[in-house]
């Protein structure tokens, strides 16, 4: 692959706004479920105010690295035997996947919100083993094992 070939396809990427504020919405529920806090879900207006210069940053800094990448990429392929070979093939696998697979959590995120919380197949009720119980309302139940 020639440094041209690279530089047309790094000419293709550009950074949309409702790209980068999915993403950042994804990073920053991500945070919320790690810190197990819901401050860090952004809001709607929180989610445009990062938005706009985000993608401004986001683009100022590819334009900056696409006039490098190239040589650099052609340099490790060169020097890298295989790595040409495993760019345009983790290129034709990977990503595809990767998008997928976003697609894919964003739907299952969803999916509980409008199927409602308990499934047709799920027990109403589970019995507790008898005996005297220590756990509060809303815990949950601890099977002994045996």
């Amino acid at each position: 692959m020639s440094r041209d070939d690279f530089s047309a396809l790094l000419d293709m990427i550009a950074f949309e706004e409702q790209d980068v504020r999915d993403l950042l919405e994804e990073a920053f529920d991500w945070l919320s479920e790690k810190f197990e806090s819901e401050h860090w879900k952004l809001s709607e207006r929180q989610s445009r105010m990062l938005g706009r210069p985000t993608v401004m940053l986001m683009n100022s800094i590819w334009l900056k690295l696409r006039d490098r990448l190239p040589d650099v990429l052609l340099s490790w392929c060169e020097s890298t035997p295989g790595a040409a070979a495993f760019i345009t093939a983790a290129g034709i696998v990977i990503v595809p996947k990767v998008m997928t697979q976003v697609s894919l959590s964003k739907r299952k995120k969803l999916a509980p919100a409008q199927e409602g919380e308990r499934k047709p197949d799920a027990p109403s009720h589970i019995s507790a083993p008898a005996g005297p119980s220590t756990a509060k309302e809303g815990s949950p139940i601890v099977w002994p094992h045996g």
